[in-house]
């Protein structure tokens, strides 16, 4: 089936031309070119073989860091290794010694609590039925506020209001 042009066809591709414009190649020529292309592969594959070098050569310098680091380390410790066991040795008595303060300190605070409220219930037990203040200033100070009343959750029915007398609607009255 052929086809025919109307207007302004133009032809993309020549196969029967050669590359350069329907100039032939020469056979050096197209050694030249072949070789061209050659080179240009072989900088590839030079580009990979470079990354691959300098990923390796980052292994290394990686692996000799942490030689260093560890020959250093194990200079600080000394022959015995005493020295790395005495830090954390501190460490864990330091902190066992900030638990200990800490339970000491609350121990403290609930017993003064504790023995405020006995003193309470004492000097209310001697006054039997005089009205003599329950604690001192100090005490009072220390002892935390009360507790605020737990809220109350009723269902309260809100009065619907009439809006029609606000819209100018009139009722009529019921005929029965």
């Amino acid at each position: 089936m052929d086809y025919e042009c109307e207007r302004g066809a133009k032809r993309n591709t020549e196969p029967w031309r050669m590359n350069g414009g329907g100039k032939q190649e020469s056979d050096e020529e197209r050694l030249d070119r072949l070789e061209r292309e050659e080179e240009e592969k072989n900088a590839m594959q030079e580009l990979e073989t470079k990354t691959l070098d300098a990923k390796r050569e980052m292994a290394v310098a990686d692996a000799l860091d942490e030689i260093r680091t560890r020959n250093a380390r194990n200079e600080r410790m000394g022959k015995d290794g005493m020295e790395v066991t005495v830090a954390r040795e501190s460490i864990d008595e330091e902190k066992r010694r900030q638990e200990q303060e800490d339970e000491e300190a609350a121990r403290r605070a609930f017993m003064r609590r504790h023995e405020a409220m006995e003193e309470i219930i004492e000097d209310v037990d001697d006054d039997a039925g005089e009205m003599a203040p329950p604690f001192t200033k100090e005490q009072a100070l220390e002892m935390p506020p009360p507790p605020a009343p737990a809220p109350t959750f009723k269902r309260v029915v809100k009065k619907k209001k009439d809006y029609a007398g606000a819209l100018g609607i009139k009722k009529k009255p019921p005929l029965v």
